[in-house]
């Protein structure tokens, strides 16, 4: 079947630009070959009218799945509202409308022989919803049985270790509109950030699935004091405001609910184990203004859709950056009246694990400043990023087309190599025990060595560059090390082709040449002192942030150039 983007009927919307950008990046992806891709939109973007648009287009059979009641009616709903003539049919427990052009179904609910009513070849398109799940087996067993023309994931996670995951079941992530994005385009609210830093220590705290072991963060975490600091938090920042805070169990959610009830405030607590009918009138008292606070466990990071919520606080402490882009998203959708989203973080300490942040969300290097909004620490860090690039580039080569650095290296970031997102990827990999004895498997065939065995002075090498300490080290074996190599050079992937095309453009060079300046772990990391002084001779200033690789991009250039006659003396 090709791809027809020929509407079988009239649209009877107007999308967004980049929602049609999304749409035609997942043509011109098809074009490609690109059978599953995936459209990375964050959350209040409209990624479900996305979808439902390109089933319209496309007009054919589809199926959509979803692994909660409230993304399944959301679904229906835009569905119904994009394509009004559409035969919808849900597939859920005890429903099974399966004979629909359109079927919507839980996840839960395609167990094997649930599978065997359909042929293979059924569903022209199938949309995966919330994509960041698809890992799981349960939806590696329909990717595998089902033969669509395009397997589309949609995610609002555009993060690149949700790729190396996500590559496991799609193809490529074909677009991505994130919510720096959103927020720069006027299409989500601002966020003013504050950070509240506990004495609580997590390091003993173990990771399971990727992220804190529930039951030991509990523990470490929910303390009376901790508790009252998230009330203060309250009172001081967002007093008064609709808020939605993210606890970490519900033993954290029940205690947090007393301490604001005992101070005064109207507080409710919603779970995955509450009765629908008792969850809905939390729901609408919450949305009314009845009650302002409400604390969830897990509940409301996906399709939960309010768009009055002006504040979100973070109880509880996160290693996944897909979580913790769920609990902010919670509230940055736009509503009359608001012009922010106060988002406060409730920081503990660590040093084994990395604790993302809303500095991690944005790309912004450090600590945002508590209180600022992130409109300006973003604008901040892109003007004093381009302006030393440009500076330096200006100083070194007068003839280069500095005009373009501005464009080109807005969107640089410091490249991400945080040993500890690995040692995470890691431990995921672990629990897989399937993945983990295939790859021990292949790695005992490629190389031959036993992949049990104490790691090598070369990967100790390696995984030092990328900031390993020697205690970690000792816990690895051969085949875990060279695991984890790999996976540190995947994730730079994004940050070499960035730069050598930037580069590429502003030098006008080869990018083959430039390429060859991103290939080493240490390229990536800062600018050295050595090539600090060697740039000061030729009277260039380094930006903070440029890596040693741009830095011997310059150095090579420099040293390259026909010398006059004050520059022989300085070489």
């Amino acid at each position: 079947m090709q791809l027809s983007l020929f509407a079988p009927e009239a649209s009877k919307i107007t999308l967004r630009p980049y929602q049609e950008e999304a749409l035609s990046a997942i043509e011109e992806a098809y074009t490609r070959g690109i059978r599953r891709p995936v459209v990375a939109l964050a959350t209040g973007l409209g990624k479900t009218i996305v979808f439902s648009e390109l089933l319209r287009r496309r007009g054919d059979t589809a199926m959509v799945i979803a692994h909660r009641d409230e993304l399944i009616r959301q679904a229906v709903e835009k569905i119904r509202f994009v394509i009004p003539h559409a035969e919808i049919g849900i597939v859920k427990a005890e429903e099974n409308q399966k004979d629909a052009q359109i079927v919507v179904a839980s996840i839960q609910s395609l167990h094997e022989k649930r599978l065997r009513q359909w042929m293979p070849d059924r569903f022209a398109t199938i949309v995966i919803d919330e994509a960041h799940h698809a890992i799981a087996p349960s939806y590696r067993r329909v990717a595998e049985y089902f033969r669509p023309d395009i397997l589309l994931g949609v995610t609002a996670t555009p993060f690149r270790g949700d790729r190396i995951t996500l590559a496991e079941v799609f193809d490529d992530v074909v677009y991505s509109f994130g919510i720096v994005d959103g927020i720069r385009s006027g299409y989500l609210a601002d966020i003013e950030a504050y950070r509240i830093e506990t004495d609580i220590n997590l390091d003993h705290v173990r990771t399971m699935a990727g992220d804190f072991s529930e039951k030991e963060l509990i523990q470490a975490i929910n303390t009376e004091e901790r508790n009252q600091i998230v009330v203060h938090a309250y009172q001081h920042h967002a007093d008064g405001k609709k808020t939605i805070i993210f606890a970490a169990g519900v033993p954290h959610a029940m205690q947090l609910v007393d301490r604001f009830r005992a101070v005064g405030i109207p507080a409710d607590a919603v779970f995955g184990h509450t009765p629908v009918q008792e969850r809905r009138s939390i729901l609408e008292r919450f949305r009314t203004g009845l009650v302002p606070v409400l604390v969830n466990v897990g509940v409301l990071t996906e399709g939960f859709d309010e768009p009055s919520v002006e504040a979100v606080i973070l109880a509880r402490p996160t290693k996944s950056r897909v979580l913790y882009t769920q609990m902010v998203g919670r509230g940055t959708r736009l509503s009359p009246g608001k012009d922010r989203l106060i988002l406060i973080d409730v920081v503990d300490s660590t040093t084994r694990h990395r604790l993302i942040s809303i500095s991690e969300l944005i790309g912004v290097p450090g600590d945002v400043k508590s209180g600022r909004r992130v409109t300006e620490a973003i604008r901040e860090d892109e003007e004093e990023r381009t302006k030393g690039y440009r500076t330096a580039i200006v100083q070194a080569l007068p003839d280069a087309r500095s005009e373009r650095v501005t464009d080109l290296f807005r969107d640089f970031r410091p490249p991400e190599y945080d040993w500890r997102d690995v040692l995470r990827m890691l431990d995921m990999h672990r629990e897989d025990t399937e993945s983990y004895a295939s790859g021990r498997d292949a790695f005992r065939e490629r190389w031959g060595d036993a992949p049990d065995t104490s790691v090598t002075d070369g990967q100790i090498a390696a995984l030092t560059g990328f900031g390993w300490p020697k205690r970690e080290l000792k816990r690895l074996t051969r085949y875990e090390a060279s695991y984890c190599i790999e996976q540190h050079l995947d994730l730079l992937q994004d940050v070499r082709r960035q730069r050598v095309e930037a580069w590429s453009e502003v030098l006008d060079l080869p990018p083959e040449r430039v390429a060859q300046k991103f290939t080493q772990p240490w390229q990536f990391k800062p600018v050295t002192d050595k090539q600090k002084a060697l740039l000061a001779r030729f009277h260039v200033d380094v930006p903070p942030v440029m890596t040693a690789g741009e830095a011997s991009i310059l150095i090579d250039l420099l040293l390259s150039r026909p010398k006059e006659k004050d520059e022989a003396e300085v070489v």
